[in-house]
């Protein structure tokens, strides 16, 4: 009995360890990877897959990005970028060109072609939110809002004073 009782306690000390902090980091983690998953079942109907409408998202919200700098801010190694882009560009929803300042480099332009499929994404993208923020007021998903942007402000912070 003697062993149960020090295994109980082993693994009461060990679980102590982890912090309201930790379990704040893990629940973030927990409803990114959930969101990221129901959405890709969403637009893998429509023919998109994760990277691809990552990448999408990406230019969506700033259209000056290079392929270079989507890799680095999805934290992607360039060629799978790159098989997306591809990919992309194959189903005619995306140009690559070379950049004028740096000729090793990709500008990628969303075509007129992404126009038709906007509505789809928008629509997956609105059922995903009806769902997260089921019961949340307007000023608390305001509230949540300001308090992650100031956590990404302190991890930007970090970031740029430790390269």
């Amino acid at each position: 009995m003697d062993e149960v009782s020090d295994l109980i306690s082993r693994a009461q000390m060990r679980r102590e360890v982890i912090t309201d902090d930790d379990e704040l980091i893990y629940l973030m983690d927990e409803i990114s990877r959930g969101a990221r998953r129901m959405y890709d079942a969403r637009v893998a109907r429509i023919g998109l897959n994760q990277t691809q409408w990552r990448i999408i998202g990406q230019l969506l919200r700033d259209p000056s990005l290079t392929q270079t700098e989507i890799a680095k801010k999805l934290e992607l190694e360039a060629a799978t970028i790159g098989h997306a882009v591809a990919g992309l560009c194959a189903k005619g929803l995306m140009e690559r060109v070379r950049t004028e300042k740096d000729r090793r480099a990709w500008d990628l332009i969303l075509t007129e072609e992404i126009d038709d499929l906007l509505p789809a994404l928008r629509g997956s993208a609105d059922r995903l939110h009806d769902l997260l923020w089921r019961g949340l007021t307007a000023d608390e998903k305001r509230a949540l809002q300001q308090i992650l942007a100031r956590i990404s402000v302190n991890l930007e912070q970090h970031r740029t004073n430790t390269e």
